[in-house]
């Protein structure tokens, strides 16, 4: 019986059964088959239409008196007019409400796995998989085995899941997918998987129902392209707060052929990842509630520096000698005083300042205070941050931020950072070493949203 299970197991005819079975069951399902455009996937919108009618009626009452006298005594007929107008107009109206339409949306998805392959034949992508990186010669890791704590890695880019309403329309089911998702249990290929648009089913145990959200979350996916796998598994999950998230997951991934089945254990980490429960679907999005000033995919800033050659071409003799640039940079309000300083942080932060100033960051910390200016168009942010790996900085100082639209806005930044590399980087910025550097700088924020006050969901601002 066991073998039979094995070879049914291993059956081109089963998976494709089954992937034929799976597609029919996404018929049935509108979540998923009727997203539309992106702008539909991720907002629902009604709209009212009806006619304002207004009637009127205007009543005059005039008394026009003869001239000249009259006698005393003597009965004229009335002098006295009126008139009645009734006036209808009639205007049509058009009312739309925007709600969110989404349960999870999520850029970026990063785990680094445990007990998922050999330590000695680990593909080195470290703490919650973005770790080693940077590490020296990444690249030939990725071709020559590596022992280390976290062997594998788990990635998810473009996460999307929706309200699954099967079940007599029980609570928190999601039926979701991503653009792609990559699985490396260690260097050997028979346990290494890749899904583009795999299908997941999930179900959500809210342990806590207030932002920052704690869940249990079970889940059972199916890849059918370009590797045939089935990943079974549960997550426990905290966030999200300014799009950011940590979760660990426990779980088994097992594909078609000649691919292995890999139970795995993960900690990881997600950005720009917000979740939302069903009560909050129904809340237009103007009266949603915020916990940050500001979230972005990212920040690029040219700066001016006192460096002696620019990082990108050190022949030329250009004022700019470097970029500051943030990948998926927020800023979470902390709910003190006016709730006016922030905690922050981002993906990954490059501080190239020169041709061998600078350095990098991974998820580094940030401290800093918000001041709004022109109406609330205009913030000034003095900050601290420090990066701690894979390169020691510290880095002060204050940014001029102009709202331009809720997806642009303009920089203006002056600072001072110091630091040195504390891992061997990889041979892209080997050349980096310690450096101490004054800067000032001006560039851009893409969909980089400036909040207000009056929308976070802290009380308002003093």
């Amino acid at each position: 019986m066991k073998h039979m299970y094995k070879a049914l197991y291993k059956s081109a005819s089963f998976w494709t059964c089954l992937s034929i079975t799976f597609l029919f069951g996404l018929g049935g399902c509108s979540s998923l088959t009727n997203m539309g455009s992106l702008e539909q996937m991720i907002t629902r919108t009604e709209k009212d239409i009806y006619t304002i009618t207004k009637r009127d009626t205007a009543i005059i009452d005039a008394v026009r008196n003869a001239p000249g006298q009259r006698d005393n005594g003597i009965v004229y007929p009335t002098s006295r007019i009126v008139e009645m107008r009734r006036d209808i107009s009639q205007i049509d109206s058009t009312t739309v409400r925007e709600y969110p339409n989404f349960i999870r949306l999520a850029l970026f998805e990063s785990v680094g796995l445990l007990f998922s392959g050999k330590q000695e034949n680990g593909i080195s992508g470290g703490f919650l998989g973005i770790f080693g990186y940077f590490d020296e010669d990444y690249k030939k890791q990725k071709n020559m085995p590596k022992k280390g704590l976290f062997p594998g890695a788990f990635y998810r880019i473009g996460i999307m899941e929706k309200r699954l309403r099967w079940f007599d329309d029980a609570a928190d089911w999601t039926l979701g997918t991503s653009i792609y998702e990559s699985f490396s249990g260690d260097m050997d290929a028979s346990n290494t998987f890749t899904g583009i648009s795999p299908i997941y089913l999930r179900k959500r145990y809210f342990i806590r129902e207030k932002i920052p959200y704690i869940t249990i979350t079970p889940s059972l996916g199916i890849s059918l392209i370009p590797d045939q796998y089935i990943n079974a598994g549960v997550s426990a999950d905290i966030g999200s707060l300014g799009g950011l998230n940590f979760r660990s997951y426990l779980g088994i991934i097992a594909g078609l052929g000649s691919k292995n089945a890999c139970p795995y254990f993960g900690i990881g980490t997600s950005v720009l990842d917000f979740l939302n429960r069903v009560p909050e679907t129904e809340k237009e999005w103007k009266y949603q509630e915020h916990s940050s000033w500001s979230i972005g995919i990212a920040s690029i800033i040219g700066v001016a520096t006192n460096a002696e050659y620019p990082f990108f071409d050190p022949k030329t003799n250009s004022p700019f000698k470097g970029i500051i640039g943030r990948i998926a940079p927020a800023s979470i309000a902390i709910p003190l005083g006016n709730n006016r300083f922030y905690a922050g942080t981002s993906l990954i932060n490059f501080m190239l300042l020169g041709q061998t100033e600078g350095g990098i960051g991974i998820l580094p910390l940030r401290l800093g205070y918000v001041h709004t200016l022109m109406g609330q168009e205009l913030s000034l942010e003095p900050f601290a941050e420090y990066n701690y790996y894979p390169s020691s900085m510290v880095h002060i100082g204050t940014r001029l931020a102009l709202r331009i639209s809720n997806q642009i806005n303009l920089q203006l930044q002056a600072g001072y950072s110091t630091g040195s590399p504390i891992a061997t980087l990889n041979r892209d910025f080997k050349n980096l070493t310690n450096f101490d550097v004054f800067y000032i700088g001006i560039g851009i924020g893409l969909y980089d949203r400036l909040f207000q006050s009056s929308e976070l969901r802290y009380r308002k601002s003093k």
